[in-house]
């Protein structure tokens, strides 16, 4: 192994610092002896971005040494795992979007060149829609992501929880605007009980489209900008670069009419002067390229943009706004020539009032052609590349130096995936939102740990399961065609089946200029699909999704995975074989007020005796006390929550909480052969009322399992039932 260096640390700092990072995942209970926390000499999350368009949210993450990353590039290495939450500031605070994970290995730094910090960029896709709103055109919905990157152990639940290794980031972003509406939406908000007679004929669930006003007038346009201190040059770039003569490119763009700005006595010598002279560092005032990685399973390049100003963007959210577009080029020989041009990947701004001190992050990323530059796993392939961002106008696709008016270029140092042989091969990259890789071959489920589990490990399958995948053509362009079945495990192959037999992909074409985005729709009865991805020509299936499986109606149990397809000859390769687990079982919730727990339901909430009596702080009993069930083959955690808390001055119940940690549980509820916890069948709580507020209170139960549904790495939630009491300084006789 090569000696490892990290600056600034005497040797016995830095044996220290190994000792523990060797033994970080010996057991948990040794990590109560590590006093350190945030440890980011080995990986830090340096930028999170989010793209509205998209719902997709990016994290790049810098790997900055050699080694300290469990083997190299050819053993299993270790994960690196960002956990997305969000605040959408409608009180509830952080919430858990779920988390990604990559590969990080031992790379070595000889040969000498530059192969650290690498950047690994990774992503999630969220569901953002109910939090969209229609404000006023300046206003937009700006939640808080805050990105936690743990090395080799999933991120807790707990937005406020400190990784060991790694770092939290926060970061303010910006949603997409609400343009359609649903009558229900309206009569919501206006508490409309009844419809009116004259909206009779009207369903509730129809939608309602907002067309985009004009662009207001240009004097109007201008006093805001002049008011916002937004410089001429800026304002007016749209209307006076196009019409150079150094043929800066720009996309369809609105822009006003040049006759029209002269006549409000505008400069436009000076702004074309200020345009065409050259640019040796360009203005960053308004936006800022901050980070640029490679997302290495996926072969994609992604960017971090900061918007800093709440102006100067061509428009507010109920118009056209600007494009930041970003180009990537790379340095495949490391020589400091950035000799090819990649592509550019581009994102529409706006105008934005309330826009944070600290300005918004957006993302792009984009599909790169890798085909022909694909190593074995004992020679890294460590390459520079180079982002360039330019506002409005187009950045150069000839040059890598070239700098137009807004923008700047920052490298970086990636690792390319690698691969096995020059031939038509296939890899599933991703299963139901996590890493193909994190799938045991024995216990067929998620992050299997036996040892020391938490509520992150031994995850089964549920609802929809996606399937996310490359298929190298290795140079041949003809038609390739995949399936990806399942069977029941142990059954005859004769029972394979298609996990799908219609699909849509969402295609990019960067043939045409400019490129064009389009959906692919395929409905093979056979469930054969074609692989219409080829970056020879410029094609890209955009997140790499290959199907989708819908488990709802199966039978629960274990499932074999066949990834199945056609080479150069035509003749059928199988790619990937495996097996998961499927558990479709839903928590039942008792909605009765009982005296004892419900054994018919998996959860329920008691208080002994009965719920909705009054207790007496000053007697000598001064306890509340109960039971709860909280039951699933695949628990995960339960907690309790007593409200109003403004008045309880600190009482929680006690316990408030229990995790699954896969101690034995007597009577089984799920009846599963490893006989691990399924959670409490009755277990006791009680809450001490003597510091508590004369007051009605209530104690919810809430309860989470460990299944990865509908392909998201959140815990499924089941909840809430609650049981009410009252306190105060002398119960009256009943």
């Amino acid at each position: 192994m090569e000696k490892l260096k990290i600056p600034n640390v005497s040797a016995a700092q830095l044996s220290e610092l190994l000792y523990n990072r060797q033994t970080f995942l010996l057991n948990k209970f040794f990590l109560q002896d590590l006093k350190a926390a945030s440890i980011t000499q080995w990986e830090e999350i340096t930028c999170v971005g989010f793209n509205p368009e998209k719902a997709k949210l990016e994290a790049i993450v810098s790997i900055k040494l050699a080694s300290g990353y469990s083997g190299g590039l050819c053993s299993n290495g270790s994960k690196e795992y960002v956990r997305f939450f969000v605040d959408f500031k409608d009180g509830n605070g952080f919430q858990d979007m779920g988390y990604s994970s990559f590969k990080v290995a031992d790379i070595s730094e000889a040969p000498a060149g530059p192969q650290h910090p690498l950047k690994y960029m990774t992503h999630l896709f969220i569901d953002d829609e109910k939090y969209r709103k229609f404000l006023t055109c300046g206003t937009a919905v700006i939640p808080t992501v805050r990105a936690v990157l743990s090395w080799n152990v999933v991120p807790s639940t707990d937005p406020n929880a400190t990784p060991h290794y790694g770092n939290v980031k926060d970061v303010d972003i910006q949603l997409k605007r609400k343009r359609r509406f649903i009558w229900g939406d309206i009569f919501q908000a206006l508490d409309v009980k009844i419809k009116p007679d004259f909206l009779a004929h009207i369903s509730i669930n129809e939608e309602i489209h907002i067309p985009q006003p004009p662009n207001p007038p240009l004097e109007t346009f201008y006093a805001a900008y002049k008011r916002a201190k937004v410089p001429d040059h800026r304002t007016f770039y749209s209307s006076v670069a196009p019409l150079l003569t150094n043929a800066k490119k720009f996309k369809a763009l609105s822009s006003y009419n040049l006759f029209e700005v002269q006549k409000l006595k505008i400069d436009v010598k000076a702004i074309s002067d200020f345009i065409l002279k050259p640019v040796s560092q360009a203005d960053v005032t308004f936006e800022e390229l901050m980070c640029v990685g490679l997302n290495t399973p996926l072969d994609t390049l992604g960017a971090v943009i900061k918007l800093k100003k709440s102006s100067g963007f061509s428009g507010d959210l109920c118009h056209n706004g600007s494009q930041e577009h970003v180009a990537f080029w790379a340095d495949w020989n490391n020589n400091g020539i950035f000799d090819q041009y990649l592509g550019t990947a581009s994102i529409t701004v706006h105008d934005i009032d309330n826009i944070p001190a600290d300005g918004l992050y957006y993302n792009v990323d984009l599909p790169i052609n890798l085909t022909n530059r694909i190593r074995t796993c004992a020679q890294p392939n460590i390459i520079r590349v180079r982002a360039v961002l330019s506002w409005s106008s187009l950045p150069s696709t000839t040059d890598p130096n070239d700098l137009n008016t807004w923008g700047n270029r920052v490298d970086a140092v990636v690792q390319i995936r690698p691969s096995q042989a020059a031939k038509v091969e296939a890899e599933l990259t991703h299963v139901g939102g996590v890493d193909r890789d994190l799938i045991h071959p024995v216990t067929f489920l998620v992050n299997s740990d036996t040892t020391n589990p938490t509520s992150s490990n031994n995850r089964p399958y549920g609802g929809w399961v996606s399937f996310h995948g490359i298929i190298n053509r290795a140079g041949f362009n003809g038609i390739i065609k995949y399936k990806i079945e399942y069977k029941k495990h142990g059954a005859a192959d004769s029972t394979y089946a298609s996990v799908s037999t219609a699909e849509t992909f969402s295609m990019i074409d960067f043939a045409p200029d400019p490129n064009v985005e389009f959906s692919d729709t395929q409905t093979p009865a056979d469930g054969w699909f074609i692989y219409k991805e080829n970056p020879a020509i410029g094609l890209y299936n955009q997140t790499h999704y290959l199907a989708g499986w819908s488990t709802n109606g199966l039978t629960d149990g274990n499932y074999t995975i066949r990834f199945t397809h056609t080479d150069a000859l035509g003749i059928e390769q199988v790619a990937d074989l495996f097996s998961v687990v499927i558990n479709n079982v839903h928590m039942t919730i008792s909605t009765t007020a009982n005296v004892s727990v419900d054994l018919t339901k998996t959860l329920d909430l008691v208080i002994d005796g009965g719920d909705c009596h009054c207790y007496d702080k000053t007697a000598t009993n001064h306890t509340v006390s109960g039971h709860l069930r909280a039951v699933h083959p695949y628990f995960a955690l339960w907690s309790l929550d007593l409200q109003p808390s403004s008045h309880t001055h600190g009482t929680v119940p006690t316990p408030s909480s229990r995790y699954y940690d896969a101690l034995p549980n007597a009577g089984d509820v799920g009846n599963l052969a490893d006989n691990t916890d399924d959670g409490d069948e009755n277990a006791p709580w009680s809450v001490d009322v003597s510091a508590m507020d004369n007051c009605g209170y209530t104690v919810s139960l809430a309860a989470r399992s460990r299944v990865i549904r509908d392909s998201s790495t959140v815990f499924p939630w089941y909840g809430i039932k609650a049981v009410g009491f009252s306190v105060t300084d002398k119960c009256p006789n009943t």
